[in-house]
């Protein structure tokens, strides 16, 4: 018997106990199917295709597709449709606010944020404990820095752009997504890590790696039913490079910690004004050690290179599409840094409101995630319509289809880098009659417009990505040219599948250096 473990080795071993967990689990989920949880009363959208393996394969094709059909149909109603998980069920935006007031061991963003990242086999994330620190420090010491750090961030970025971009002197082509991959893992790691690691290839590649690797674990992952999925992540190799990255992760950058612990006992030493510092001076507030720092900043990185990266490509793809604009946006860039010193100062950031609007207006257009405000009931919960959600209900809101509500923009299928400008100053009307018209900026979290969520736990680092993104954008307009190649001129058209619309990370845009 001995002899009989040895030959099968533990991969083996973990691949055979899985099968017999799921094929337990998957007759318990026969049986389970046929228990009414009291959402069957909820009208269903995609019925017409068939039975629930139907429904979720379509789901999957043409996710978007079923959204836009939900929320034409019922977009002041509770509806449902079935995803990668089961039933979903969609609440109208009035209904938010009832949600959002209840407290999260009744209706939790942690669990769904556990289902959708799939941690029990990504194994992202942390402590509850560790995620708390994470976002205190981000809200008390990142986002009140900015003024502070801005020009540090402004010098990284400008750097790593010539090193990414090159020269330049003649039409040079980029993949532009591989580029901002490195721009952004660079000018960020010199936040959250410090000018004197942050260019590092130790640090740059894993940091991108980890997130790409994590993301494509999920979607591999989805593509499983759930109760296959015990046997499909020994299937997945991105699963095994992500437990990879951590312990590298955690072998790089604990030396570096220890090494300022011992600096910080010398009189006179001035310690980094850095996200790894921060966390070193308050660990102790949250009981987090310094052996859990090196995981926090891997899990600091992959939210701020994704949403960066994603949300610079896609603006850079909406306007070379129009030249005129990109002159426009130019020469506010220029006269913002003109009335500050020729810098890119926060106050400079703030006057370009053409190119916030631009910003917003790309959000609008290509929604990366076509919903918004997931949760999982945890206790019963009736709402104020009369809407009962059971325990392990999953909630959402219709994100993109929102965004696209003809009673809320005009000509919402047309790209308009004016449109949350105009909304701004009162130039055109607001449908939405809101009394503070800033509410139109781009870091704005609203129940209408949910790109960084709503409510007390929209993302806590929207500022700061907000001001890189305007930052990495500035420095393309004023020291670039740029168009699309082969004489291109229609816009490169996102990769949507199932909630996830993406821009294509394979397209090439052409950059020339414009004389000072």
């Amino acid at each position: 018997m001995d002899q009989f473990w040895r030959l099968v080795g533990p991969r083996s071993i973990a691949v055979a106990s899985a099968f017999l967990l799921v094929t337990g689990v998957s007759v318990l989920w026969v049986f389970s199917s046929l228990y009414v949880t009291g959402l069957s009363t909820i009208p269903l959208i995609g019925d017409e295709l068939g039975n629930a393996e139907q429904r979720r394969k379509g789901f999957i094709s043409h996710a978007q597709k079923l959204y836009n059909m939900g929320y034409a149909k019922f977009k002041n109603r509770t509806w449902r449709l079935t995803g990668t998980d089961g039933d979903r069920i969609i609440l109208p935006r009035h209904l938010l606010d009832d949600v959002g007031r209840m407290p999260d061991s009744h209706i939790s963003i942690e669990k769904a944020i556990e289902k959708s990242n799939e941690i029990r086999y990504t194994g992202l994330g942390g402590t509850q404990g560790e995620t708390e620190f994470l976002i205190h420090l981000i809200r008390s010491d990142l986002t009140h820095a900015l003024n502070r750090i801005n020009p540090r961030l402004e010098e990284e970025i400008a750097h790593a752009t010539v090193e990414e971009l090159g020269p330049c002197e003649d039409w040079t082509r980029a993949v532009i997504y591989q580029k901002m991959l490195r721009i952004v893992a660079v000018a960020s790691g010199n936040i959250f890590i410090g000018p004197d690691l942050c260019r590092s290839e130790e640090w740059i590649v894993p940091a991108i790696t980890y997130t790409v690797d994590l993301f494509t674990a999920i979607g591999k992952l989805k593509q499983w039913r759930w109760w296959t999925r015990p046997i499909g992540q020994y299937f997945i190799p991105e699963i095994e490079s992500l437990h990879q990255h951590r312990r590298k992760a955690v072998e790089w950058l604990e030396p570096v910690v220890a090494k300022r612990r011992q600096m910080m006992e010398k009189k006179g030493y001035e310690a980094p004004d850095d996200m790894l510092q921060w966390m070193m001076n308050k660990g102790h507030e949250f009981n987090v050690s310094d052996n859990s720092l090196a995981l926090i900043q891997l899990n600091l990185s992959l939210a701020a290179i994704h949403t960066t990266t994603l949300t610079t490509t896609l603006v850079l793809y909406d306007i070379v599409a129009q030249p005129g604009l990109v002159q426009e946006l130019r020469n506010e860039v220029r006269t913002a840094m003109a009335n500050h010193g020729d810098k890119l100062t926060t106050r400079a950031l703030h006057d370009m409101r053409l190119l916030d609007s631009v910003m917003k207006e790309s959000q609008r257009t290509n929604p990366v995630n076509l919903v918004r405000f997931i949760r999982i009931v945890e206790k019963p919960v009736t709402l104020s319509d009369g809407t009962y959600l059971p325990p392990g209900t999953h909630i959402e809101s219709a994100h993109a289809s929102i965004l696209q509500d003809r009673n809320l923009y005009s000509n919402p299928e047309t790209f308009d880098g004016h449109r949350f400008l105009n909304l701004r100053s009162g130039a055109t009307p607001d449908p939405l009659q809101y009394k503070n018209k800033e509410q139109y900026q781009f870091v704005t979290a609203t129940k209408d417009f949910m790109s960084f969520g709503y409510g007390r736990h929209a993302c806590p680092g929207r500022f700061f990505a907000g001001n890189e993104i305007k930052l990495i954008l500035a420095r393309i307009l004023v020291d670039y040219d740029f168009k699309m190649p082969d004489g291109l001129t229609e816009r490169y058209a996102n990769l949507n599948t199932g909630l996830d619309s993406l821009p294509d990370p394979t397209k090439a845009l052409l950059f020339k250096r414009l004389n000072s």
